[in-house]
C-alpha cells in the first residue's frame, strides 16, 4: 500500500520509469530461473544415465545383450 502511495505522488513520467525498471528485473529474473531450470534438467538426465549405466552393469549383461531383448525382430 504504501508504494501505491509512493506512485499517486509522482509524475506520470516517473511513474512510467518505475513500471518499466521492474519489468526489466523480471525479465531478469524469468530469464535466470529459465536458465537454472535448463541446468536442474541437464542434471536429471545425467542421474538417470548414471542410474540406467549402473543397473546395466548390476546386471551383468553387455550392452548388446539388452539392446538385443528390447529390439522386436520383424
Amino acid at each position: 500500500m504504501a508504494r501505491r502511495k509512493k506512485l499517486e505522488n509522482t509524475s506520470l513520467e516517473e511513474q512510467l520509469e518505475y513500471v518499466e525498471q521492474e519489468i526489466r528485473t523480471k525479465e531478469s529474473d524469468l530469464k535466470e530461473l529459465r536458465h537454472k531450470a535448463k541446468e536442474l534438467q541437464k542434471k536429471i538426465e545425467e542421474k538417470q544415465k548414471d542410474e540406467l549405466f549402473k543397473a546395466l552393469i548390476a546386471s551383468g549383461k553387455t550392452i548388446d545383450e539388452v539392446t538385443d531383448k528390447e529390439i522386436i525382430k520383424v
